[in-house]
Parts: structure tokens; sequence; C-alpha cells
């Protein structure tokens, strides 16, 4: 199925080890930090946890284990992590986009959006404008979610990925014409993956373009891909209730 493209949703541990940590601290902060870059992404948590364990009042470390957990799918401890890393530091911006980004994924959405809402401006990056994007849509909140996702495009206006998921958010609102053209200027970038096609088919059978949908190039695409695609966005499209509808787009599976 066709999903909202929620790009950068996995949230890098931090480069910085921190201050006045101890060499058994700071070698385990490297040595995770290592693990992580290769994808072993639970063993790299359970070594911040053991740092985390011998430097119980730094905020930042928490952070990072956070960070890890949700790396390796597990968002309930991770956020269980970032709620301690904002008692040791309730000003921690990495920290409320982490917790935000847990609840998004737990399905905690209300919570998400609260929270998000908060550490989106000052964090300022393509990530948290996508979750806050991602989280407002969930809830039907369309405007909102159309507001955080330009915000995204904005920090980085050839990306795919961004301008995909403003395209949806204008589809979602049934702005089709912004929509489209939108998703023809995705379709030009010599970025664009299959994802990025499919989500043309989606957004132009939402507009009730059919002759469209079954004429425009795709690439690397069977006829019986397509027709498929099509079917089941015409699907999507009798959805009437815009949180559900973004939901069956895949912004559930945010990641």
């Amino acid at each position: 199925m066709p999903a909202l493209l929620l790009s950068c949703l996995t949230l890098g541990a931090c480069s910085t080890t921190g201050s006045g940590l101890g060499g058994e601290e700071a070698r385990l902060l490297s040595l995770a930090d290592d693990i992580g870059r290769r994808g072993d992404h639970a063993t790299a948590a359970a070594m911040y946890e053991r740092a985390a364990e011998l430097s119980a009042d730094d905020p930042q470390i928490h952070v990072r284990l956070g960070n890890a957990r949700l790396d390796a799918g597990n968002a309930e401890a991770a956020k269980t992590s970032f709620r301690t890393a904002l008692s040791l530091d309730i000003e921690n911006t990495d920290a409320l986009l982490g917790l935000g980004t847990a609840q998004l994924r737990l399905g905690e959405v209300e919570s998400a959006v609260r929270n998000l809402h908060k550490a989106a401006p000052e964090v300022n990056t393509l990530a948290a404008w996508s979750r806050l994007g991602a989280a407002h849509a969930l809830l039907g909140q369309g405007e909102s979610a159309q507001h955080a996702f330009s915000q995204a495009a904005a920090l980085s206006p050839h990306s795919p990925d961004a301008l995909t998921n403003l395209a949806l958010a204008h589809s979602l609102a049934g702005e089709d014409d912004e929509a489209i053209e939108l998703m023809r200027r995705v379709n030009d970038s010599p970025l664009a993956e299959e994802r990025h096609f499919r989500n043309m088919v989606l957004v132009l059978v939402l507009a009730q373009e059919l002759e469209q949908a079954h004429s425009i190039a795709l690439p690397e695409m069977s006829p019986s891909q397509r027709q498929s695609l099509i079917e089941q966005a015409a699907r999507i499209g009798e959805i009437t209730d815009p949180a559900d509808r973004a939901r069956a787009m895949g912004l559930a599976m945010a990641r």
C-alpha cells in the first residue's frame, strides 16, 4: 500500500559523549556509537544502558539510550529513557523530540503532537517537522499537517520524500491541484524512487484523474502492478474520515 513517506524518522545517537565522564562510561559510549553505526542497535542500546547506570545524572546519555532503543524497535523502553532525560533536564529538546517520536510510534498521537509541537521549532530539522506533520495528519488536522510538512520541505526543497509528504497532506485536504503539481515535481526528480511513483498514482486516483493514473509514465512498474495500485487507491478514496484516510495511506506505519 502506498504510504506517507516520513523521511528521517529514526533518531541518530548524539555525537558528543558529554563532559566529565569516567573512563568506563566514555569507553562504553564510544563502543556503542560504533556498533550502532554498524546497525546492531540492540547491542548498542545495551551498552548505552550500562553507561546510563554509571552516569545516571547525565541526561544526554539517556537521550542516546532512547535513540538506540527507538532504532532497535523498542518504543516503549525508549519513551522511558526520554522521560528520564527530561526529568534531569526539562529543557532538553533532543529528549522532547525523542519522546514525541516514541509516542507517535506507540499510537499515542495526541501526546505526540503536544511534544513534537514544542520540539520541532527548536530542533528545526526535516525529521522533526515530518514527525509533527504525521501526528497532525493522524488526528485529521489537515491544515496543521500541511504547515508542518511545508516547514520540512522548506528545509529540504529537493527531497522527494519531503515533497511527497506535503503533496499527500494537500491530497488529504482535498487540494488536488496542489498535490498533483508537487508530485509532478517529485516524478521529474532524478532522486525519485518506486515509492514516489506509487504515491503519484495514489494522488491522481484520489483527485479522480483516472485517465492520467492509467497513462502516466511509471518506471519499473508492470501494468498489473499499476492496476493493483489504482484499485487500492480507489478504496482509500472511499474513506471519508481524514484521520482514517491518513492511516490507510500508511501513516500509522511511520518509523
